[in-house]
């Protein structure tokens, strides 16, 4: 029982991710063993806050924003290195100074670096980006759905209006090159935080 239980061990998600071996054999025993979840995925709060930046208003919105690069912090929250895998979150935080709700559905984020500008992605998305670069072809489908819904738990809400007085904050993602996101001289340019407004606001990030 004792082997069984050690084989188990060694054959837990986290391990495997870590390696990134792409071995389909050896992700296949994986998923024998029970480990039917892509990415142990934490929820709040364990993402530590956010000592914000860059700070700026837009639409009588307060913004504020800090790009997440800490890799250790992001594996230990999600179970897999984000930065690695071309993933960088921006978390940001709003707060709606108007006198009347704000419907942020026509939201724009786009990160500028070096290396061009890249535009945010839904998190769906940049889950998919992670299992596409760790290779994982083995799960269960709840195990996914877990993870994956566990993931998007994390990222910024802007489907709901976000009412006057009213702040809310949670991580934006962006595709980006691995040299970008560990790089300096990034800028989070934001528009259109009201659906009819075209204000915008650019916030050095590094």
């Amino acid at each position: 029982m004792l082997g069984v239980a050690l084989i188990k061990l060694f054959l837990c998600r986290r391990l495997v991710s870590r390696l990134i071996a792409g071995s389909v054999s050896l992700l296949a025993v994986a998923g024998v063993f029970g480990c039917g979840k892509p990415f142990n995925v934490k929820t709040h709060p364990s993402l530590a806050g956010s000592n914000y930046a860059a700070k700026g208003t837009i639409d009588e919105i307060a913004v504020e924003a800090h790009a997440i690069t800490d890799e250790d912090l992001l594996y230990d929250t999600f179970d897999a290195n984000l930065i690695a895998a071309g993933v960088l979150p921006v978390r940001i935080a709003l707060t709606n100074g108007g006198g009347d709700a704000a419907d942020l559905k026509s939201s724009r984020f786009e990160i500028q670096s070096h290396n061009g500008r890249f535009k945010s992605v839904e998190a769906r998305k940049a889950f998919k980006r992670l299992i596409s670069y760790y290779g994982i072809s083995v799960y269960s489908k709840s195990g996914y759905q877990e993870s994956l819904e566990a993931f998007v738990f994390h990222s910024l809400d802007l489907t709901t209006p976000l009412a006057a007085a009213q702040s809310r904050q949670g991580l934006v993602f962006f595709l980006v090159p691995v040299e970008a996101a560990r790089g300096a001289g990034l800028t989070l340019d934001i528009r259109r935080l009201k659906s009819k407004s075209d204000q915008a606001v650019s916030l050095k990030l590094n």
